[in-house]
């Protein structure tokens, strides 16, 4: 997720997101986008998606596979699933008693 962030943070450029969002420190955006020893913050990408709203479902769609792929997760009650989850769904005993 922090490298989809950086990388739009590259696309974006430090100085719009500077005139755009509350984070005005430019130094801050140009550390995101180039230095990878320091962490991105949630207030970073808050502020980012506050003023870009367009690019909330790219990040939380690569967010998303990530947690499948890489770590396995899934978040059922937000509709992510993966297919043995699925599977082991569909063969759970019908819920209709009577």
């Amino acid at each position: 997720m922090e490298e989809r962030l950086r990388s739009l943070v590259r696309h974006l450029g430090a100085t719009n997101l500077t005139e755009t969002t509350a984070i005005t420190e430019r130094k801050r955006w140009q550390t995101i986008a180039t230095n990878r020893k320091v962490k991105a913050r949630i207030e970073d990408m808050e502020e980012l998606l506050k003023a870009f709203p367009q690019y909330e479902l790219w990040l939380w769609l690569w967010l998303w596979l990530w947690l499948w792929l890489w770590k396995g997760e899934a978040d059922p009650s937000k509709g992510q699933v993966s297919p043995g989850y699925e599977e082991a769904h569909s063969n759970l005993p019908s819920q209709n008693a009577g």
